[in-house]
């Protein structure tokens, strides 16, 4: 999404009440209806499944848009997912009915949220594929390349992620045991693709992990 349509929705949102949540609060439960439009201000949040062990099965990561709202407003859908801060958040909260209106006033926005959406949905099958079809290594080095892609910042020819990513994290993520994911991450980090000082992940070889991946 152009940084110009980010921020014409951030000037709306910034009108609307701002809620606080700490780190691993709650925001919803599947099968909760969505009251509200959300803009996401600060921090993190991510979207998971709880299976029959109550293991955490994680399904993404969002930030700035909160996805799972703008698509139920357009589909009268429910919450599918628990969705729970990731680190400290803040969150901007719009009514249905006044972000229904902004839209219709402002149908480029309209479009750009739709364009949004359906580029998620894309990134979201690619991933799969990875997932379904890829090793171990494929899998983790797949994840990290996604989060990098989307949440990463450049530095001097490294990217950095914006948050720390646990070991569990990626294991929810990924579908795979906390010790499977501490070996990949290891051989990432012998390979010298990734450094990952205090859980703080770095691409080291973007082209190397792009290899991995087979892209």
């Amino acid at each position: 999404m152009k940084e110009e349509i980010k921020k014409r929705l951030s000037t709306f949102f910034d009108s609307y009440p701002i809620k606080k949540y700490k780190k691993g609060q709650v925001l919803f439960e599947a099968g909760q209806s969505f009251d509200a439009v959300y803009w996401v201000k600060n921090g993190y949040l991510w979207a998971y499944d709880l299976n029959k062990e109550e293991k955490e099965i994680g399904i993404q990561v969002f930030q700035p848009l909160y996805y799972f709202p703008l698509i139920a407003l357009k589909t009268g859908g429910k919450c599918q997912h628990r969705i729970e801060s990731l680190t400290p958040v803040e969150i901007l909260v719009a009514p249905k009915a006044d972000f229904e209106k902004f839209l219709a006033k402002n149908p480029q926005i309209d479009e750009a949220i739709n364009l949004s959406i359906i580029d998620k949905f894309m990134d979201l099958t690619a991933y799969m594929s990875q997932l379904v079809g890829g090793d171990a290594y494929a899998k983790v080095a797949g994840l990290i390349y996604n989060l990098a892609k989307e949440f990463g910042v450049s530095r001097s020819g490294k990217v950095n992620t914006k948050f720390k990513i646990t070991h569990k994290f990626i294991a929810s993520l990924t579908g795979l045991t906390r010790e499977t994911v501490t070996l990949q991450m290891l051989k990432l980090e012998k390979n010298k693709v990734i450094d990952n000082e205090r859980r703080q992940v770095t691409i080291l070889d973007n082209k190397e992990l792009k290899r991995i991946l087979g892209y």
